[in-house]
Formats: C-alpha cells, structure tokens, sequence
C-alpha cells in the first residue's frame, strides 16, 4: 500500500475526479487512458507509478437531482487504492471513495472542470469531510490561455488551460500546499494532459505529470470503440 500525506491527500482529491465533458452524455464504460510520469501525487515520493493511469465511467446511480456519474481512478497497474468519484450533471462533484482507506465528503460541493472564461478567476471555500473531522480548504482557480498541446492521442487545438492552487492548514498551523494545471478539450471529454505538484512551494515537493494516450467508449452492441486516436489526432478547434 502507498504510503500517503492525509492532508496532502484531504488539499488535492477533488484535482483527481477525473475530470468532465458535462456528465450528462456520459456512458458507463467509457475510459481514458494517460501516460503517467513522476510519483502517484499526495502520496510518498517513492510511490512510483507503474504502467498507464486510467480513468473509467463505471456506473450511473440515482436520478434527477440525486443522480451522480462515478468515475474510477486508477494509477497504474499496481495501484491498491483506486478512487472513485460521485459526480452530479451540472459537473459537481460530492464524494470520493478511496478504497481501503475512507470515504471524502465535499461540502459544498466543487467543480469537477472549472468552467472559467479566459483570463477569469475564481476562488472557492469548502469542507472536506472525512472520519467525523471537518478541514476546510480553499480552491483558487484561474483559466490561463487556451493552448494548443500534441500528445500521445494527437493534436489538440484550443485547449482550455486551467491552474488551480488548493491550501489548508496542517495540526501545526502550517500552510499545505498543492498545485494543479490541466488542458481540457471537449473533443476528448476529459483532459488531455494534468500536471500536479504536491506540496507545492514545500522543501519536498514533487511533479507528477499525466497525458492522454486513448479514450475508448463502449458502442451500442457493447464493444469497445477507439474515439480519441481516431477522431482527434489532427486536433479539433
């Protein structure tokens, strides 16, 4: 088992949901595929992560208001505690499970992909909940200039550029830091490429850094269909 920060763990799940197109088209079985490089983020620098990170639709609960989109999050192939997020389909997200480990309550709950017009800035305050304490942290996010990025699932034209810096206050009164970027193209339906830094400003703080390499959905009959590759190699505007 990876040996994590908790409260490193607390600043930045809300930066691993995974990410959302708008969680109304979503399908269950749908999947993005990334080329992971660095350290598992909010863990110990030495939780190298082995193989591809994969985030997946793995079920629809509920309806209406109550409806929520789980993604799963998986780093590598060796990853022995996935997440799972409960995200709703105006793009908030609500909850984490961690496996083996506990369950993150987000009150109020925050975006899952900032929607932000260039150059805007937002900063939002909430509660993360977990095993009867509650930590508040802050969120600043601000959309940086759209960018044109090539990975290994082709050109992407026109990203939207987001940076996002979490912080909250450790048991010493300390500041705990943790640093988010990401490129998101609505013709990949998630992000194309995340770079994260824990513990950002710290003595020991790392980059981890992720980029799309396939994103599959299922068809109709149920199989399998290579969307990204296909589609999205000569970019998209």
């Amino acid at each position: 088992m990876y040996k994590v920060n908790f409260l490193l763990v607390i600043a930045g799940l809300v930066f691993l949901s995974g990410g959302n197109s708008y969680a109304e088209d979503w399908k269950v079985g749908e999947k993005w595929t990334y080329k992971h490089e660095g350290p598992r983020p909010y863990a110990d620098p030495s939780a190298m992560v082995k193989g591809d990170r994969t985030v997946e639709v793995t079920a629809i609960k509920g309806e209406g208001a109550e409806k929520r989109y789980l993604l799963k999050n998986t780093w590598g192939s060796e990853d022995p505690n996935p997440s799972t997020s409960y995200i709703d389909s105006k793009n908030m997200l609500y909850k984490i499970d961690i496996e083996y480990l506990f369950t993150l309550l987000i009150n109020p709950p925050v975006p899952a992909i900032w929607q932000l017009k260039p150059g805007e800035a937002k900063t939002l305050k909430t509660n993360m909940e977990v095993a009867g304490y509650s930590i508040p942290i802050e969120y600043v996010a601000k959309r940086m200039k759209d960018e044109t990025i090539t990975v290994p699932a082709g050109k992407f034209k026109n990203c939207q550029h987001v940076q996002i810096i979490s912080s909250l206050q450790n048991e010493t009164g300390q500041t705990v830091k943790n640093k988010q970027e990401y490129w998101y193209h609505p013709k990949a339906r998630n992000l194309v490429k995340e770079v994260i830094v824990t513990n950002y400003q710290g003595d020991n703080s790392y980059t981890a850094t992720s980029v799309l390499k396939s994103h599959t959905e299922k068809d109709q009959a149920g199989l399998l269909e290579s969307v990204t590759i296909n589609k999205c190699r000569t970019g998209s505007e």
